[in-house]
């Protein structure tokens, strides 16, 4: 499923655990609170797949950075995210280390260079660049140390006790290659063509908002909000209608002025 008009459209997809619905105010938190132009904490200590320490400051070598927050033991839509960036980044005439990095880093602690290194493996699979092994990284951390990355991006999430699974919401941003927050790309079903736009933003140091907030909560298997569930599904079609509207009454306006 992709993206068009979506992205320009308020979408609000609430969703329930095995055991309760979380309450409008709990999710009102959750959305992303995007901070464009922000510095990334270069200097925060991380572990790679291979188990060596590193700081994010490594994978801004003059490139464009696309980080993902994300939860390797998630069954919705964390690896739908990274699935779509993989595919598009396939998709484009793009070298990796030259254009690109890609950061995953993965929100849960318990998460080892065992857990990052078979999530590496997997999403290599699915890219046809030669050189894609040295710009695709997956890291760990401790709790605080990913916690002050997901403060900087404006990555609100939370460990849902219940069910031992993280809630957070969907998207990922792209960063300049000096660390500062460029793009937003929120929600799933993102395009090759916005991938592209925003890589060429980040490389020309440029930091746009994004025109909504878009409130499209990950929650754990079990929920309403997995893979292509009928909720996420129904909140993507209101939000292209919705999108569609306001540029036929944009597109209205602008004639009547002009007839006037």
């Amino acid at each position: 499923m992709r993206r068009s008009l979506a992205a320009v459209a308020v979408t609000a997809a609430l969703f329930a655990s095995s055991s309760r619905i979380l309450a409008a105010d709990d999710l009102s938190d959750l959305a992303f609170h995007p901070h464009p132009g922000a510095q990334l904490p270069l200097a925060v200590p991380l572990t790679d797949e291979s188990g060596a320490p590193v700081e994010l400051a490594q994978f801004f070598t003059g490139a464009p950075v696309v980080l993902v927050l994300e939860y390797l033991r998630c069954k919705s839509l964390c690896g739908l995210t990274l699935e779509d960036i993989v595919t598009d980044l396939d998709g484009l005439s793009v070298e990796p280390g030259r254009d690109f990095q890609l950061v995953a880093i993965s929100i849960d602690p318990r998460d080892g260079p065992a857990q990052l290194a078979a999530a590496k493996a997997n999403y290599l699979a699915h890219d046809r660049h030669a050189g894609a092994a040295d710009a695709f990284h997956f890291l760990g951390g401790s709790e605080s140390a990913v916690r002050s990355i997901a403060d900087s991006v404006g990555f609100p999430y939370r460990r849902d006790p219940e069910l031992d699974q993280y809630i957070h919401p969907a998207g990922f941003v792209v960063a300049a290659p000096d660390g500062r927050i460029s793009r937003y790309l929120l929600g799933v079903g993102t395009s090759a063509a916005e991938l592209r736009a925003a890589l060429d933003d980040a490389r020309q140091g440029r930091s746009m908002s994004p025109l909504t907030r878009l409130l499209l909560l990950c929650h754990g298997e079990g929920t309403v909000l997995g893979r292509y569930t009928v909720p996420v599904l129904a909140a993507f079609t209101a939000a292209n209608l919705g999108a569609v509207a306001a540029l036929v009454a944009w597109f209205a306006a602008i004639r009547m002025r002009r007839e006037r």
